[in-house]
């Protein structure tokens, strides 16, 4: 269970991380070649996710993993958004972060 649950957490985390990229895709402006690569490192980031993910399912059921998965991914981009993009934080994004992580944390008992 322990190696499903580690490819679950990698999963989600490389799923954020692919969503960072395609921000700095979207921000590159003018300069073609380097949204195309930042582009392409978030489509990268994507495959290994969902290979990782898949694994996690043959050891953990989907009416579990996908709502950790899915919810750790929203977690993590919202507080990626905050830190690297600077994004606005507000009072109802933070309860609505909690809200997510205690409902990660009830699915995962």
């Amino acid at each position: 269970m322990t190696q499903y649950l580690f490819f679950l957490i990698l999963a989600a985390l490389l799923n954020a991380g692919s969503n960072v990229f395609y921000k700095y895709s979207s921000l590159s402006g003018q300069q073609k070649m380097l949204s195309l690569a930042l582009l392409g490192v978030g489509l990268l980031l994507g495959a290994v996710n969902v290979v990782l993910f898949t694994k996690s399912l043959k050891g953990i059921s989907m009416n579990v993993a996908y709502p950790i998965y899915s919810a750790g991914t929203i977690v993590l981009v919202t507080i990626a958004s905050i830190l690297i993009f600077r994004e606005n934080v507000t009072v109802l994004r933070i309860v609505g972060i909690s809200v997510i992580s205690l409902g990660v944390i009830l699915v995962s008992l």
